[in-house]
């Protein structure tokens, strides 16, 4: 009689570094599993050549069932595998401080965001390149758009071409099944002027109303960086080591060069290990918009300003590392529908969502397969067919490039509220949000002080350009638009006398904006709910960006930390501007090009 073992995990624990199995040196140290270290774990220990260590803080996303369903996706939001970030109090959204979620597991974020796949405008790309980011334009990475998706075609969806669009990658896309009232969005969308486009992922850019693509695979489950990339069998590789609960402390210098990292228990941080790369080996930072300029400052990278203050010896004055942050806000304005349009019931009543769960078991999709954000409308507020110019505003001018949109207005069949964690048992909507793409306004992150486990100073500084206001102020005005066009409006319970409140427990004032119509609210009654109101849509980046020099930029176009040899950076924190759409597949593609960077360095330099 034989007896039945569970499979030990591949993954390793923050001890065996320790142990004598664990190699003197590595090729290439890789800290963070988001999606940029997955896709670097993946391809750099490919052929079994290099010897990979890749560092997470935080677990195994596979033990966490909720990152793996489409439509749970916000229940991951405010736990054990959220970082749960807070921004400093804005001053220009009446004193908030905005809580930002980022993932602390395997994948990172792409195991609890959204699942919008968008590779975004190509304007931007090629701006990008034309500010310094040379090889950086959209035809320079839609080769890695494709080589990184296998996309499933659907037959609601026959007229995308898929000669844009990957078939055999690792990064699993579809569409989700689509509810009926979001049909009617995309034609009341087009009432107002905005035009139907088959498929924002093209090089025809992303102007234009359609359904949106999700990373979801052909079972209905979540395909994140982690799951795309860290499969049984690549985990299996002899030459790949991923630690989990494992925080790096700080990157190891001599003079200007990287020679490794010090690293820490998260479970007991007086447990640490020094571990260092063989003499032609590299560190790659891929910690995120927030951790990886924390990281280097760390370091001794950064402002000397910033550094001294925090207690930090200076080993290259680097000024530019934690500046440039730029994030999208979102205006969340749900609208009561007639009964039978909303999916809201799906997280109000656990015994009717019961069935479509154990449908999701069995692997064959239904509504859990959804990410809620269904369909999106992209365009330009700046459009003189909207006319949504008014006195009291004053001129507007758009910071988006020619080509590119500057608002986002996302339809979901769900009441969303306080990143979804507003919940009532009377709640029977649709949300529509108006998200802001270009923001002019930059901010920062800085250390509060050297201890390596204290959070960072995030100062977004939104709105303190005024034209971001303007640009947002228009957008919800064109959303209450949309609302009131056929064929929608026929959906909609709305109310009379709708007026602009902050969402609280009362039914009528919960509603109070969605209820409004647009021709009847001044500009200033928009701009001070949007104060209230706005959120950040989770796409923080830009804190480490590539450009010529250090006094502009942190990495150059090979992602090296400018006067750092060994040390590069890669993630969305490299980005020289924001992206007018969402982040995860452009942190994926940056990531798929640089991996072959990194590996044509390292063959060069063992060469010599």
């Amino acid at each position: 009689m034989g007896f039945l073992f569970s499979k030990p995990s591949p993954l390793r624990a923050f001890p065996y570094l320790s142990t004598p199995a664990a190699p003197e040196g590595w090729d290439i140290i890789l800290i963070g599993a988001g999606p940029a270290g997955c896709v670097l774990a993946n391809r750099l220990s490919e052929g079994g050549k290099l010897r990979v260590l890749l560092v997470e803080a935080g677990g195994d996303d596979s033990k966490e069932t909720l990152t793996q369903i489409p439509a749970t996706w916000a229940r991951n939001l405010w736990s054990a595998i959220d970082w749960q970030y807070y921004t400093t109090p804005q001053a220009n959204m009446d004193g908030r401080s905005l809580f930002w979620p980022r993932g602390k597991l395997l994948g990172g974020s792409s195991s609890i965001n959204a699942l919008i796949y968008h590779h975004g405008a190509p304007a931007d790309f090629d701006a990008w390149a034309a500010g310094g980011a040379e090889g950086w334009a959209y035809k320079d990475l839609a080769p890695y758009f494709i080589k990184s998706e296998t996309h499933t075609p659907h037959t609601a969806h026959a007229d995308i071409d898929l000669q844009h669009r990957g078939s055999s990658g690792p990064w699993h896309t579809s569409f989700s099944p689509a509810t009926p009232i979001m049909g009617a969005y995309i034609a009341a969308a087009q009432q107002v002027g905005i035009p139907y486009i088959p498929d924002l992922n093209t090089p025809q850019g992303t102007v234009g109303v359609t359904q949106l693509s999700t990373f979801v695979d052909r079972k209905g489950h979540r395909s994140s960086g982690a799951t795309a990339y860290l499969t049984p069998d690549v985990l299996a590789r002899d030459n790949l080591t991923v630690l989990t609960g494992t925080r790096c402390l700080r990157v190891l210098l001599k003079d200007t060069r990287a020679v490794g990292v010090e690293l820490a228990s998260e479970s007991d941080h007086a447990q640490t290990k020094q571990v260092f790369i063989r003499e032609g080996g590299e560190v790659v930072l891929c910690a995120g918009a927030i951790n990886t300029p924390q990281l280097l400052m760390l370091s001794g990278l950064g402002p000397r300003e910033g550094l001294e203050k925090a207690g930090v010896e200076v080993v290259r004055e680097l000024p530019q590392v934690g500046k440039n942050l730029q994030d999208h806000l979102q205006t969340c304005i749900p609208i009561r529908t007639h009964p039978g349009h909303s999916l809201d019931w799906l997280a109000l009543s656990p015994l009717r969502s019961l069935p479509h769960l154990l449908r999701w078991m069995m692997g064959w999709g239904g509504l859990l397969t959804g990410n809620g954000a269904e369909v999106a409308a992209f365009c330009r507020v700046d459009d003189p067919r909207f006319k949504l110019d008014t006195p009291a505003a004053g001129p507007y001018t758009s910071n988006a490039h020619p080509g590119a949109p500057d608002i986002e207005i996302v339809a979901a069949p769900v009441s969303f509220v306080n990143h979804g964690r507003f919940k009532a048992p009377w709640m029977r909507g649709i949300t529509i949000d108006p998200y802001l793409l270009q923001p002019r306004s930059k901010g920062w992150v800085g250390l509060r002080s050297k201890d390596p486990w204290e959070y960072p100073v995030i100062e977004p500084n939104y709105f303190a350009d005024p034209s971001d206001l303007q640009c947002l102020v228009r957008g919800v005005r064109l959303a209450l638009r949309i609302a009131r066009s056929p064929p929608l409006v026929g959906s909609l319970d709305l109310r009379p006398g709708g007026h602009p409140n902050t969402y609280k427990d009362r039914e009528e004032e919960v509603y109070g904006m969605g209820d409004c119509r647009e021709e009847e609210l001044a500009d200033g009654e928009i701009e001070q709910w949007v104060k209230r109101n706005a959120e950040t849509i989770y796409h923080p980046c830009c804190t480490a960006r590539i450009g010529k020099s250090a006094q502009d930029s942190v990495v150059d176009t090979q992602l090296r930390v400018h006067g750092i040899d060994r040390l590069r950076v890669c993630d969305a924190s490299v980005f020289p501007r924001i992206v007018s759409g969402h982040t995860t597949a452009p942190v994926i593609a940056v990531s798929e090009k640089a991996a072959e960077i990194i590996r044509q360095a390292l063959t060069e330099r063992a060469k010599d």
